[in-house]
């Protein structure tokens, strides 16, 4: 059976602390989205890195996927791969050479667009994701398995290089100083490198499925960065909800059993609708104390409260079954909590769907709670943190119906609560007497 690891928010909920921890139990992990406009951050023995290629573990002797409706920046997996082969040397990984890759030239045609757009620009990472998927889609991209051929290559890269030198000039006003011979002998140089990796990972993660192996997906970005049902357009240009694994891995639909993983509050980096934001100190506080920084981008993370009107969305556009809340830390010692709870749009009750048509205009409702102190180094279990916290995560979980299995208070993998109690079945009629 399949289990996921997906992010309930706009991205940077601390999934990849959940794909490490999880593959203690897991020996093949796959990643089948996304590219370098993801960071994945993992720490251990004091140490902390950032995965953005190959699924977010440093845990040894696993066996890593990396699927076909994954992007590949060549100089980005070759680094991973050095980090892996230091740090995991007995795990192995396979690469399905029908990657597209993303090329210095989306990069030069991202920040060009970006530029062009001015004011009314996405708020891009800038890593020529967004361009590479439209060369994928208009059937002129390269892949992997192209930098095998040199006459190939070269004749597909001639293509792709014509039609995006004459965008970057002729419609965007900008320069590509890019040599033409120089990428085409890096890309050859690059898949030799590579090619011992590749693998049909399709057919060996169809495999495992018909053995009955279990095996755990990393998911890349997150459910309101989706093109189809996020807040777009400020969103990737490839869908982010769960079942999209299955095409993209290249197997039929199986069993799933889904992890969504959310911060106690909410973060946003780039542009786009926000309702929940912060713009006062507090932000700040949240920032700082939470170490909101894009792992990509290092840009500051636009902060603001909880928002369970968009959680329970995502939940059931997910169909999650378990959720892990992280930062909890980063909250403590904020005097009061605030979490929305409905959303209203000319003054009228409306529905999720409706709203995210209209996210910048919707007026909010809040609950208020007590905030919780200082959280210490360590916990044992969920008896021991503070019981401001435990009524916070109660009324959490008495409205989005779905239990909260992990509590993230740090970033190690240790600083991690399984909930194995019944502390948190709390019913809504319950929870009402928690508010401020």
């Amino acid at each position: 059976m399949f289990k996921a690891v997906i992010g309930l928010q706009f991205g940077d909920e601390g999934k990849g602390k959940f794909v490490d921890l999880l593959a203690q139990r897991y020996k093949h992990i796959a990643r089948f989205n996304g590219g370098t406009n993801a960071g994945h951050t993992v720490s251990f023995n004091g140490k902390r890195t950032v995965f953005s290629q190959i699924p977010a573990t440093v845990i040894d002797g696993k066996h890593l996927y990396v699927c076909q409706g994954a992007l590949i920046c060549m100089e980005k997996m070759i680094e991973e791969l050095a980090f892996l082969r230091e740090y995991c040397p007995n795990s192995k990984v396979f690469i399905d050479p029908r990657c597209h890759i993303t090329l210095p030239i989306h990069i030069e045609l991202n920040k060009a667009s970006e530029a062009y757009k001015g004011k009314n620009k996405i708020g891009s990472v800038g890593v020529g994701v967004g361009a590479c998927f439209e060369d994928k889609t208009n059937r002129t991209g390269i892949r992997l398995i192209d930098t095998m051929d040199e006459k190939r290559l070269k004749e597909k890269l001639e293509i792709l290089w014509h039609l995006r030198q004459k965008q970057i000039s002729k419609v965007f006003n900008s320069e590509l100083w890019l040599d033409f011979e120089q990428e085409y002998c890096r890309l050859l140089e690059q898949g030799k490198e590579l090619k011992s990796y590749f693998a049909y990972t399709n057919e060996i993660i169809g495999e495992l499925i018909s053995d009955k192996v279990n095996i755990l997906l990393e998911s890349s970005q997150a459910t309101f960065l989706d093109n189809s049902f996020g807040t777009y357009p400020y969103t990737v240009a490839y869908q982010t909800l769960i079942q999209n694994c299955f095409p993209s891995i290249g197997i039929p639909a199986n069993k799933i059993s889904i992890l969504g993983v959310m911060k106690c509050y909410m973060i946003r980096v780039g542009n786009g609708p926000f309702p929940t934001e912060l713009f006062d100190e507090k932000a700040n506080y949240i920032r700082v104390k939470g170490n909101e920084f894009g792992s990509v981008s290092k840009r500051p993370r636009r902060c603001g409260w909880l928002d369970l009107v968009l959680i329970e969305h995502s939940i059931k556009l997910n169909g999650v079954n378990e959720i892990a809340i992280t930062n909890v830390d980063a909250l403590a010692g904020v005097e009061t909590v605030q979490v929305c709870t409905s959303y209203k749009l000319n003054n009228r009750p409306v529905c999720t769907n409706e709203a995210l048509l209209y996210l910048d205009d919707v007026t909010l409702e809040y609950q208020s709670f007590k905030g919780w102190p200082e959280l210490a180094e360590h916990y044992d279990n969920v008896e021991q943190l503070p019981n401001e916290l435990i009524e916070y995560l109660c009324f959490i979980q008495s409205r989005v119906n779905v239990d909260i299995s992990h509590i993230s208070y740090g970033p190690d993998r240790s600083q991690t609560i399984e909930v194995r109690t019944k502390l948190l079945k709390c019913n809504f009629s319950q929870v009402e007497e928690m508010l401020v």
